[in-house]
């Protein structure tokens, strides 16, 4: 029982950890006549940007036609890839979603310092509502997303309800590291800039605004960074249920849907031992380092 304590204790303190998720909502957007919409426009916005970037400047964008596949890796590369705005969000969407979730969470202990300091408050709570707020936005982002591919007509069917599973392994990827940094910055405080300057180098590092074929074409054995970053994972098991146009010569990795969960629910399992075991130990030093 002692293993899973504080698994228990965060179903137990629910209300809490949802009312603190309520309470950081509100306080982003308190006194904005916008309120809680600027948490899908600020991820709009970037989209936009993104797709004007990589669609009209270096012209990746367009829909070909659907057969595109069937005319070679040669027409593909000259058309670019189909429906990029689809292609981009199934790999941006989450990706936003882990970023918030990291950055957060790494200075949420250190900025509680009140909440920490009283002796009957549950501190384990705290990196939970980081990622269950930034879960919330990914929520909201993807409902409106599917609204975007039911006007466009590029609506996947039933395939879209598959979100909810994926969501539930990104969760389960991402806990662990969470945990993970928000202890080493009460130790560290450089760590919190530090991570954000690592994730920009992750998100270029990984195929969301391009297919890892661009790269793999020019330096094959790249090919192996890309099997072992779970971004690319993650990304590609959105794309193979939301992204309608996907062809083979872009695909991200090469193994099998089952390999690619298989992989991040055993990166998650073992950042989730990690993070949970640094938390533990690391606890009772909270309120003299905060």
């Amino acid at each position: 029982m002692r293993l899973i304590r504080m698994e228990v204790e965060v179903i137990r303190q629910r209300r809490l950890l949802w009312e603190l998720v309520k309470r950081d909502l509100r306080s982003r957007y308190v006194g904005s006549v916008m309120g809680l919409f600027w948490s899908v426009i600020n991820p709009l916005v970037m989209l936009i940007i993104y797709i004007f970037v990589f669609s009209l400047i270096f012209q990746m964008g367009g829909h070909p036609s659907r057969d595109v596949s069937a005319a070679g890796p040669a027409v593909a590369a000259k058309t670019g890839i189909p429906n990029f705005p689809v292609y981009l969000c199934c790999g941006l969407l989450p990706w936003n979603a882990i970023l918030e979730s990291l950055l957060a969470s790494s200075t949420i202990i250190v900025g509680s310092g009140g909440l920490i300091k009283r002796a009957v408050f549950p501190m384990f709570i705290l990196p939970m509502q980081a990622i269950v707020t930034a879960f919330v936005n990914l929520t909201i982002t993807l409902l409106l997303f599917g609204v975007f591919l039911l006007v466009t007509g590029d609506f996947p069917g039933a395939g879209f309800l598959m979100i909810f599973p994926l969501m539930a392994l990104q969760f389960f990827l991402v806990v662990g590291a969470c945990y993970f940094f928000a202890t080493i910055t009460v130790f560290f405080r450089d760590m919190a800039p530090l991570l954000s300057a690592m994730m920009n180098f992750l998100f270029w590092a990984s195929p969301i605004v391009y297919t890892s074929r661009l790269a793999t074409d020019r330096f094959a054995p790249l090919k192996y960074f890309y099997l072992a970053n779970p971004i690319s994972h993650l990304a590609r098991l959105y794309r193979e249920f939301l992204y309608v146009d996907r062809i083979p010569e872009t695909a991200e990795v090469t193994c099998s849907i089952t390999m690619s969960v298989l992989y991040l629910l055993a990166v998650g399992a073992v950042m989730y031992v990690i993070g949970k075991y640094v938390f533990t130990r690391s606890q009772p030093h909270f309120v003299d380092e905060v």
